[in-house]
């Protein structure tokens, strides 16, 4: 599986999960269920999912301006607990928006980009030098290791959690395919 297609993966399980938080009430995402300095509800993370993505893909691999640059309301506070009273599809339009920008870059990815250095300046310590090839796989396990977060908090609220498996996502190999055997001794 290459990054495009992991990245197709993810996208087809956001849409499970925004459905799934659309049901959800507000107060239920806005609980504070975390202690520590950074996130305390699923708000929280929502926003440092998409933070995470926008500030790697555009901010460090691109050099460009961030998507969160042109939303000042959440810009303000993205690295704080402070989502609880903001509206969900305000994170999901966020979101939306990375994932366009994160769609276009990875359109014209080539070998030649994902071996490129790239040094990322706000990751401790700093000034710490990755292939674009290993920041951007970083990116989408990040993801999911947020989003089984947020399944967990779910769960701890009583709600059931979507399926965000990676086999639900991938395209299954036809009864009529035959299976190959590898000998490991």
């Amino acid at each position: 599986m290459n990054i495009p297609e992991m990245y197709a993966c993810l996208m087809r399980a956001r849409r499970v999960l925004r459905t799934a938080l659309q049901a959800v009430p507000d107060e239920v995402l806005a609980r504070p269920l975390l202690g520590g300095e950074r996130f305390h509800c699923i708000k929280d993370l929502l926003l440092h999912i998409a933070v995470v993505e926008d500030g790697w893909i555009n901010g460090d691999i691109r050099r460009a301006q961030t998507v969160l640059d042109e939303w000042p309301d959440l810009n303000a506070r993205a690295e704080g607990p402070q989502q609880a009273a903001t509206p969900l599809a305000t994170l999901l339009d966020y979101w939306d928006a990375v994932e366009a920008r994160t769609l276009a870059y990875l359109s014209g990815l080539t070998p030649a980009e994902l071996t490129r250095v790239v040094t990322v300046e706000d990751w401790p310590p700093q000034h710490q030098r990755f292939t674009v090839d290993g920041v951007l796989w970083h990116v989408l396990q990040h993801e999911i290791r947020h989003t089984a977060q947020i399944a967990l908090l779910l769960r701890l609220q009583d709600i059931t959690p979507p399926t965000l498996d990676l086999l639900f996502y991938l395209s299954p190999v036809p009864l009529s395919t035959p299976e190959t055997i590898h000998d490991h001794s």
